[in-house]
This record gives C-alpha cells, sequence and structure tokens, in this order.
C-alpha cells in the first residue's frame, strides 16, 4: 500500500517505525495491567484520570515497590525492580525514536535522526532500519517479560 504524499518516505520504513510504536504501546498496556495487580483500580485511573506519560507510569511501579505491605509471594520483588529498570531503559530509547526528524541520509534513503542535549542518555543516533528492527525486538522481549509476571499475579 502507497499513500500519495509530497511528503518524501519509504513505506516499509514508515511500517517498520509504526510497529516499534505499537509494540512499545503494548509493552506498557502490560505494565499498567501489572501495577493494575498491586493497585487494583489504576488502569481506571490512567484511561479516566490526568494524563499520564510512561515516566509517570514508571513512577507508579516504583511507588508499589516502595510500598512495604507489597506482597512478593507470586513474583520475586528483584522481578518488579528488573522491570522498571527495562522500563526506563526502553523509554530512553521509544523517545529517540518517537522524538527523532525525518532527514536524507548519506545513501538517498529516509530515515529518521534523533538529537537531544549532549546530557540525555541517547544525545544523538541514526534510526536506520537495522536499528528500528533491534528496537522492536527489545520492546517484544520486555512485553513478554511484562505479560509473563502478570501472568503469574492473574493465576
Amino acid at each position: 500500500m502507497t499513500i500519495v504524499t509530497r511528503v518524501p518516505y519509504d513505506y516499509q520504513y514508515t511500517a517498520l517505525v509504526g510497529v516499534a510504536v505499537y509494540v512499545f504501546a503494548y509493552y506498557e498496556w502490560a505494565v499498567i495491567n501489572l501495577i493494575e495487580q498491586f493497585k487494583p483500580g489504576f488502569v481506571d485511573t490512567y484511561c479516566r484520570g490526568a494524563p499520564m506519560t510512561s515516566w509517570s507510569v514508571k513512577h507508579e511501579l516504583e511507588v508499589v515497590l516502595a510500598d512495604p505491605q507489597t506482597s512478593y509471594t507470586v513474583v520475586v520483588k528483584s522481578a518488579l525492580e528488573a522491570c522498571v529498570q527495562e522500563l526506563a531503559r526502553l523509554i530512553h530509547k521509544r523517545n529517540a525514536l518517537i522524538h527523532a526528524h525525518p532527514i536524507t541520509d548519506h545513501d538517498g534513503s529516509q530515515i529518521l535522526n534523533y538529537q537531544a542535549r549532549l546530557d540525555r542518555p541517547l544525545p544523538d543516533m541514526k534510526w536506520p532500519v537495522a536499528e528500528i528492527e533491534a528496537i522492536i525486538s527489545e520492546f517484544d522481549m520486555a512485553a513478554n517479560s511484562a505479560n509473563e509476571l502478570l501472568h503469574r499475579l492473574l493465576k
């Protein structure tokens, strides 16, 4: 499928970017549902309350971890701590992708390029196809890990 526009783009490339964004959204939703198991009503708060960024979701999982009444009979605390760390790492990468700008690369291809302050975890990077495929794989593995924790809690 091709969409006609005067803006130069590669359909396969932009479709891949879309898959990356979708897989991250799936991953974040798994984390949100994981939080729901510890904080009933969180899904409703997330969906119907004030808008929440991914960083806010991460913070809510940190609140669960900091609560002395959180029970770790089904999942161990270290697994949730690893989930928080992975979420933080992947939020940086997702942000570097969705806040990137289209450029014509040296070979003539249309790709995304991310530039930020040098004190950022990912200050400058290009997003060639291989990088997008790699981040999709990272998002997918993280989503599967979060879903595994979620399903343990749902039993």
